[in-house]
């Protein structure tokens, strides 16, 4: 009976601990656009520029201290390329947008403290268009979406969350070459875009 007793004040404490971690939120956040052309313009001369500003929104449901589920909208910010013998004719380069939609778990821990380290493991979809000389062409890529950060809830803001994290869409892209029809190959380049950002969930 004692056995039974204890088990069921176990059992309550961990229902009570879950009720008060568990739950829907919302949040956004903004960043810095990084990105990796995994080899694909080496020894080109090709420049890459990333300076602009990446945003972020997210939605999910936390169920205990270890596992969440996040559904996001990523804005990348605009990655400019360029080669120097292109832009020694004053060209700007060529502006590629990039924006990602994501279904990823949050795995993690949430510590008593508030603090919870976290990972960020999922599927997204990738779809980048770019303006050449008028002409828009889009693309769209499956990829990997992963992340690791860290966040913090106070105890004095209930329901509000502060969050530092890198996450990124890892993607393949297939560049094929040709020569007026007589020979082609393909190489296939592992990209990677992603974003160093800080950002504010509020959990309901």
């Amino acid at each position: 009976m004692k056995k039974i007793a204890l088990l069921f004040v176990l059992f309550s404490a961990f229902s009570n601990a879950n009720d008060n971690i568990s739950g829907f939120y919302l949040g956004g956040g903004v960043g810095a656009t990084t990105f990796d052309d995994g080899g694909a313009f080496d020894y080109t001369g090709t420049t890459i520029d990333t300076d602009d500003s990446t945003i972020k929104f997210l939605g999910g449901y936390q169920f205990n201290r270890i596992v969440a589920v996040e559904l996001q909208y990523t804005k990348y910010g605009d990655i400019n390329v360029n080669h120097p013998i292109v832009k020694s004719t004053g060209f700007k380069g060529v502006d590629i947008e990039s924006r990602s939609i994501s279904l990823a778990a949050n795995l993690g821990y949430t510590f008593d403290s508030g603090w919870r380290p976290f990972g960020i493991v999922g599927l997204g979809s990738l779809e980048s268009s770019t303006d050449i000389l008028g002409h828009s062409i889009s693309e769209t890529n499956t990829s990997f979406h992963y992340g690791i950060g860290v966040e913090y809830v106070p105890q004095a803001l209930s329901g509000l969350a502060f969050r530092v994290a890198y996450e990124g869409d890892l993607f393949i892209e297939e560049n094929v070459y040709q020569d007026y029809g007589y020979y082609s190959y393909s190489d296939d380049y592992a990209m990677n875009i992603g974003t160093l950002y800080a950002g504010v969930t509020y959990k309901f």
